[in-house]
């Protein structure tokens, strides 16, 4: 791995990751060992649980708000949806070391749409265009239509609350 608070505070927009990426790609690694994937994955699949979205709007919102990066659902079919994961933290986690590890956001969104749709999924990385591999990652949820979750009861989704561009009101009128 390169020099983590090196890479990240050499880079304009990186210093608000550090207390992220200290854990994630520095910490945690050493602690978990090669039992890393798998349990990022369950930890993706509770923190779904812990924070059920409602929609893909959502899920984009919660991603940038966690610091995960800009989530956007790329391509959706009977039994596939496409995500793909960009932005500052993503090209940072990238710069760290060849193989960053993003089991955490799979199954997040694996869990994330078996909330929504009551049906088993599961999602893994796989390649991105060549052009995109330096800042993205891509992740393919598959669902089971068969596979119809027993007695599933759907969590009530999160409120998310947005992140205004602008103040609704002007400030100066007021009264």
């Amino acid at each position: 791995m390169k020099n983590l608070y090196q890479t990240v505070m050499s880079d304009a927009a990186g210093a608000p990751y550090l207390p992220q990426l200290l854990f994630r790609d520095a910490l945690l690694p050493e602690l978990l060992g090669d039992d890393k994937g798998a349990i990022g994955y369950w930890a993706g699949k509770s923190l779904a649980r812990k924070f059920p979205l409602a929609n893909p709007k959502d899920a984009t919102t919660f991603f940038r708000q966690a610091g995960f990066g800009t989530l956007a659902l790329i391509k959706q079919s009977g039994q596939m949806t496409r995500w793909q994961l960009s932005g500052e933290p993503v090209a940072l986690r990238k710069q760290l070391t060849a193989t960053p590890d993003f089991t955490l956001e799979a199954g997040f969104l694996a869990e994330m749409m078996a909330q929504q749709l009551g049906i088993a999924t599961e999602a893994e990385l796989v390649d991105s265009p060549r052009k995109l591999r330096n800042q993205a990652v891509t992740f393919d949820v598959y669902t089971d239509p068969d596979d119809v979750i027993p007695d599933y009861d759907a969590p009530t989704p999160l409120t998310i609350l947005g992140e205004p561009d602008a103040p609704d009101t002007d400030p100066d009128s007021a009264e």
